[in-house]
């Protein structure tokens, strides 16, 4: 009898494995190894494979989560044990309640645990040049579904991977038929001349405390509202020439309003990674090195302020899919804690020399996972326990700790539609809002019941304190009296000074009867009065897409320039147009005025204008993040390149041209300043190099001096300094750090100019973003120079790290010029920055519609 038992458990064992042997690899699948020299699989191959495999395999589960940008499927694989794939709604059930646990005492907690499983979440390939996670994604699915060794079944027993093959699938397809189009050419693997991602190129890596894209948001249902993992494994590429590979722990500074066990625990898992991998054979992994986990804006890092262990890892990157050699001697450090490439503690196995090819990114990656997996395997119940109490933690902190919430009246709110806006972002990100039920005061002050109230006692409390508070960016000098050190990313990211919202720091513990609210939007419009006039007022933002709106379809839009209703839209009142002002201002949240109190003398038509914007060769994440906001707000532009601007024909249909943030020499020069010095180096193709040139800078002064507009963004200003005669000068221009330094700063502004209408719509102070160093200097001039706004003289910084206040206080920093029968509007600061500083959209737009 017991070997008729053995048997049949040996003929059910032969018929599982042989189950799984029929799920093809991803060799067999696509006919060469995942890695090889020079061989790429896209987006659409990759989502082929996944549905394949999860069609064979009852380990795998494929889900889209919805479209990208340009509407490829985005996707996550869920991969775990059989059995735990059948309980996964039970699992998920115990992640919430372990992700909030608010009514959880710390025996139910110890219940839960015991069943509970740690969700991995696994995200690759978001910058899209950085490809080789997107080609691990299908070995690694693989593998989930087809090995049966112990390592694997302990992994798979103990933890729910959640895996993201890529998070921007547009730009890994983009990358990967560029690279397959000139493969085997003198442009093989040479920079691909447009964004990655459409709209934010690199800068899709800058989103996610702010949730401005659509994969972002994609991915914050699976990290904030559904699976709420413990673990955040993020893989990056870096440059080819350093250390091969770094994992956490991070560089300095650390952010306060990180739990210290969070971020200790992070650390472990580093460690425990480079052990992993040095005990395996990997060389060249370090930690501590230019990395660091101050600013929240990135994927890896933002978990860390939900109580969640967030791992970035970068290895050093070939040339996209072709492998590179590197001499002894060649190699280098990592920023300024690993100045070189000697053993040290941070670097206890150094890579010293030889071939380096996209398989071995590959390799490594996949080392670095299992070393994640397994280690989450083996402290299954010590990470949840972990990730229960810090979550119980924030909660308990956020009531015996002030701030005890942030109020935002929408009732005391220059722009309630921005206010609504900031309210959304948080939600996004998981944030519990609440609606007062009624009027109330705290101390003299008065709040309407019209407040939104976000209480810190919730589990991400260090999320909603680390982006409703001001930033205090230490001092870090590279060397005593020295430079400051180049911070990871920026230094401020105040989401209320960014989006100019008003709110309340409550400091005391005040009783305030609240209901939870689980959408927020802006609400109906309300129309107010009777008359033959409607009067949009600009201070709501949301009225410029109202305006967009109408003016496309051929309504005549006015601006007053009597005092009552100065700067206001006003549209005449008849029964087509209430239709479509009705019609189009639903849920935009507006107060429009109806009113017979208009001067007719006194108004100005706004003509649709025909706008262009730059996008060179060398790509500008600011030219895309420009596109976005205008798209957001339904205003209509075209796209030009190098070859319209030295087309004069090009201007002839312009009104307005807007150049992105970026140098001098990028405009004028593109490619051709950087210099094809050795033969191994993949030229551009011809049609992609240089830049405007010279004959394009002659074009534009023509547009300009016959009555066009030039908007320069940032950086662009000093193009205009120094390519166009004009009596403005940045006094900042050979400034060094050690002088002046601003990287990623929220500065305030004064408006100097409030007639202009460029200054329309908005209050008389506003807080304003610079990255680059340009404050103007104004001169002599025979004709009216505006300086509309300036930075401030008193308390310039609001937020961030600045150096060298001195030297901008008083300074213009938005400049009207008038250039013979046009003018150019030039920004010492950018108004769109990353799309998230809604306080200065107003100026680009007043541009637009002035």
């Amino acid at each position: 009898m017991r070997r008729y038992v053995k048997f049949v458990i040996l003929i059910f064992l032969v018929l599982f494995n042989l189950s799984f042997s029929q799920i093809l690899s991803p060799e067999k699948f696509f006919g060469f190894r995942i890695g090889e020299d020079k061989k790429l699989i896209g987006w659409d191959e990759i989502v082929s494979y996944l549905n394949y495999v999860d069609k064979n395999s009852n380990r795998i589960t494929v889900e889209e989560l919805g479209k990208t940008t340009l509407g490829k499927p985005f996707v996550v694989v869920v991969a775990s044990s059989e059995a735990n794939m059948k309980n996964i709604q039970k699992l998920k059930s115990i992640q919430r309640k372990l992700a909030k646990p608010y009514e959880l005492g710390d025996k139910e907690a110890r219940s839960l645990i015991k069943d509970g499983k740690v969700f991995v979440l696994i995200t690759m390939n978001i910058h899209s040049t950085e490809i080789a996670s997107s080609q691990e994604s299908v070995e690694l699915v693989y593998e989930f579904a087809t090995r049966n060794d112990e390592e694997m079944r302990s992994i798979l027993d103990n933890c729910v991977i959640l895996l993201i093959p890529s998070l921007n699938p547009d730009g890994q397809q983009m990358v990967v038929d560029w690279y397959k189009k000139y493969v085997g050419t003198k442009y093989e693997a040479s920079p691909m001349p447009w964004l990655y991602h459409y709209y934010a190129g690199h800068d899709n890596n800058r989103d996610w405390h702010f949730f401005s894209l659509v994969e972002t948001r994609l991915t914050a249902k699976v990290l904030y509202h559904e699976w709420f993992p413990q673990v955040v494994y993020d893989q990056h590429q870096m440059g080819s020439d350093g250390p091969r590979f770094f994992v956490p722990p991070y560089s300095d500074p650390v952010n306060p309003n990180v739990l210290p066990e969070i971020m200790a625990l992070t650390n472990l898992f580093g460690k425990y990674v480079v052990f992993d991998m040095i005990q395996k054979g990997f060389k060249g992994v370090v930690t501590g090195g230019r990395f660091n986990a101050y600013f929240q804006g990135t994927m890896s890092k933002t978990p860390l302020w939900h109580n969640r262990v967030g791992i970035l890892s970068e290895a050093a990157s070939v040339r996209i899919a072709t492998p590179i050699y590197l001499p002894y001697g060649s190699i280098g450090g990592l920023g300024d804690e690993i100045p070189d490439n000697s053993l040290s503690n941070n670097n206890l196995y150094p890579f010293e020399e030889g071939w380096w090819r996209l398989r071995d990114i590959i390799d490594y990656e996949k080392a670095a996972t299992y070393a994640i997996l397994n280690f989450s395997a083996l402290n299954r119940e010590k990470i949840l326990w972990t990730f229960y109490t810090a979550n119980k933690k924030s909660i308990e902190k956020g009531l015996t700790e002030p701030p005890f919430a942030y109020l935002i009246d929408l009732n005391a709110q220059h722009d309630p539609n921005s206010a609504i806006e900031l309210i959304k972002r948080l939600q996004f990100a998981g944030v519990e809002v609440y609606k007062a039920k009624k009027d109330f005061k705290v101390g003299s002050t008065f709040f309407s019941e019209n407040t939104f109230v976000i209480p810190l006692s919730q589990p991400c409390r260090p999320f909603i304190k680390d982006v409703m508070e001001v930033q205090n960016y230490p001092d870090i000098r590279l060397y005593p009296d020295g430079p400051p050190k180049q911070p990871y990313d920026v230094t401020a990211w105040t989401l209320p000074l960014q989006m100019g919202v008003d709110v309340f720091e409550l400091s005391e513990k005040v009783e305030i009867p609240i209901e939870k609210v689980e959408t927020v939007d802006f609400g109906e419009s309300k129309f107010v009065g009777k008359g033959n006039y409607f009067v949009i007022k600009r201070r709501f933002i949301n009225s410029y897409r109202l305006v967009n709106l109408l003016l496309k379809d051929g309504i005549k839009i006015y601006y007053s320039k009597d005092k009552k209703f100065k700067g206001e839209f006003l549209v005449k009142n008849d029964q087509k147009t209430l239709d479509k002002v009705r019609a189009y201002s639903k849920n935009l949240g507006l107060v429009i005025e109806l009113t017979d109190e208009v001067s007719n003398e006194n108004l100005v038509e706004i003509k649709l204008k025909r706008v262009g914007i730059y996008q060179p060769w060398v790509t500008s994440m600011d030219e895309g993040w420009t596109r976005l906001v205008l798209d957001s707000f339904y205003f209509a532009y075209k796209v030009l390149h190098n070859q319209d601007i030295k087309d004069k024909k090009t201007f002839e249909d312009l009104d307005v041209l807007i150049l992105p943030s970026m140098g001098t020499n990028a405009i004028v020069d593109g490619f051709r300043f950087r210099a094809q010095e050795r033969i191994d180096l993949p030229q551009i193709p011809e049609e992609y190099r240089g830049g405007i040139g010279k004959e394009g800078v002659e074009n534009i002064k023509e547009f300009i001096k016959k009555g066009g507009t030039l908007i320069a963004l940032g950086e662009a200003s000093n193009f205009v300094i120094e390519q166009i005669d004009v009596p403005t000068r940045n006094v900042l221009r050979n400034t060094s750090s050690k002088e002046f330094f601003a990287p990623g700063t929220i500065v305030k502004l004064k408006i100097n100019d409030p007639a202009n209408p460029l200054a329309y719509g908005l209050n008389d102070y506003v807080p304003a973003y610079i990255i680059n160093p340009i404050a103007f200097s104004t001169s002599v001039y025979a004709d009216k120079i505006s300086v509309i706004a300036s930075f401030d003289e008193n308390n310039i910084l609001l937020s961030g790290y600045l150096l060298g206040s001195d030297k901008i206080k008083g300074k213009p920093a938005l400049c009207e010029v008038p250039y013979e029968n046009g003018k150019i509007i030039m920004f010492a600061f950018r108004p769109q920055h990353r799309s998230q500083t809604w306080a200065t959209f107003r100026f680009i737009f007043n541009a637009l519609l002035n």
